[in-house]
């Protein structure tokens, strides 16, 4: 009796072996063809007067930046990069720029900086319907703060090729490849790049540079000069294209205006 059992468990273990083998390279070729898509929730259609004000805001964050502009990327400040938040009513109501030496705290990105100022402010949990622009595609970290608090979209200038498409990443829909997976991370933040002129000639002249870090790149003449470039291009913008972004436009000049130099 005992024979026979241990006969018919040889026999069935058997069958199980060699039908995952036979099924491996199927399984194998799933994975080949796997196609990860985004979450459709991360794509938003943007108006013609909302791209102007992109275009604007986008111009005022390099202006920022500039205000206090730094010559060595690892003293001082901190590294030349900076954000622009925007409420739900399309107002600019707080500011920060890259502050890692100062703080001597690599977390001190200026997202981070921008979020955590304005929510101890107002003591508030969220940024329901806010927008961050930045000078820099925003990284894994200061993504999933933005993902956190809730903020709906945001604009960047400079392309990141090493720590960029944070926000794309974490809204992967992978569920489906092998069996394995996983969805959208919660709370979606739409990830655009900027319509303004300059983002696309920094991409061009970072594209050319030779140097190991973008961190250096960012304290280079040439980016210096981009970046001046792009603040005189707030500065003299007073006109609105849209008549009702006129009111947005003058309340960000007024905004910069007290911006300081050497803080935040």
């Amino acid at each position: 009796m005992k024979k026979t059992c241990f006969l018919t468990t040889f026999f069935i273990l058997s069958i199980c072996f060699f039908s995952c083998a036979i099924k491996q390279p199927k399984s194998k070729l799933n994975i080949e063809k796997c196609e990860c898509t985004l979450d459709s929730a991360s794509v938003d259609s943007v108006s013609l007067e909302q791209q102007e004000l992109d275009y604007f805001y986008s111009l005022m964050a390099y202006a920022i930046v500039h205000k206090d502009w730094q010559n060595n990327a690892f003293e001082g400040r901190g590294y030349n990069i900076g954000s622009v938040l925007v409420d739900s009513s399309k107002y600019v109501v707080n500011w920060a720029r890259n502050s890692v030496n100062m703080k001597m705290n690599g977390t001190q990105h200026g997202e981070v900086r921008v979020i955590q100022s304005y929510l101890d402010s107002v003591q508030s949990f969220s940024l329901k319907g806010f927008s961050i622009y930045t000078t820099l595609e925003p990284c894994a970290m200061c993504s999933g703060m933005m993902k956190l608090t809730n903020v709906y979209r945001t604009i960047y200038g400079q392309t990141d090729p090493a720590y960029g498409k944070a926000l794309e990443r974490l809204q992967l829909e992978s569920g489906s490849c092998c069996g394995g997976g996983y969805s959208p991370y919660p709370r979606p933040v739409i990830s655009d790049k900027s319509p303004d002129p300059i983002s696309g000639e920094i991409d061009s002249a970072y594209a050319k540079y030779k140097g190991k870090y973008l961190v250096d790149f960012l304290i280079t003449p040439e980016a210096e000069k981009l970046f001046k470039k792009a603040s005189e291009m707030f500065q003299h913008y007073k006109k609105a294209k849209y008549v009702e972004n006129q009111k947005y436009i003058d309340s960000a000049h007024v905004f910069y205006n007290l911006v300081g130099a050497s803080i935040k």
